[in-house]
């Protein structure tokens, strides 16, 4: 019994990092949006399109489960900018990826704010269970704050937004991975060109 508890309780151990985050999905489901990190097959499913030169953000990124393998392919970690809405999550990467920009605020605040342009989007963000007015809007800002060429790619456990994701981006491509718990559904989306949406009101 001290050994499982131990194995448990270590901070490096998988059965801690399950704990820990089932405890969060537990106080917060609408926040956290799973009931396990994501898997290594899904992130490097994520972040195949990574080039060294990208400017990547990432959007709910939890305990860094993909931010891992951004960081990786990317050339400096400054390259890459998180929004996470969970204060806890938000310190995990902070300790996890020095140098990584990381911004604790709601995602539709923080990209209406945000003036820059990325050639990647990524997303963990449980888009099926937020408001659809909410959804819509941080989808166009999503697809405003891409560079030309650029490409959202978010995971999901159902196609519920596929419709909404096909009226905003010129291509949408949708793939299957069994290896994640629960198996998730990967949109790569694809830009439209810069005139296709008026300015964003507030």
């Amino acid at each position: 019994m001290p050994i499982l508890w131990l194995a448990v309780k270590s901070p490096l151990s998988y059965s801690y990092r399950m704990f820990s985050w089932l405890s969060k999905f537990i106080k917060n489901p609408r926040v956290i949006g799973s009931v396990a990190p994501s898997s290594p097959a899904l992130a490097k499913l994520m972040t195949s399109g990574i080039k060294p030169e990208h400017k990547v953000l990432e959007l709910g990124p939890g305990n860094g489960a993909i931010t891992g393998f951004a960081v990786e392919k990317l050339a400096c970690p400054t390259q890459l900018t998180l929004i996470e809405v969970e204060p806890a999550l938000a310190e995990v990467c902070r300790k996890k990826f020095p140098g990584v920009l990381i911004k604790c605020n709601d995602v539709q605040d923080s990209l209406q704010n945000d003036p820059d342009r990325y050639d990647m989007i990524l997303s963990g963000i449980p888009f099926a269970i937020m408001r659809p007015e909410k959804r819509k809007r941080v989808f166009k800002l999503v697809h405003d704050h891409l560079k030309d060429d650029g490409v959202f790619i978010m995971f999901q456990y159902s196609t519920t937004t596929l419709d909404e994701l096909k009226n905003i981006f010129n291509k949408v491509k949708v793939e299957f991975t069994p290896w994640n718990i629960p198996p998730a559904f990967v949109y790569f989306c694809h830009k439209k060109s810069s005139a296709a949406f008026p300015q964003q009101s507030e």
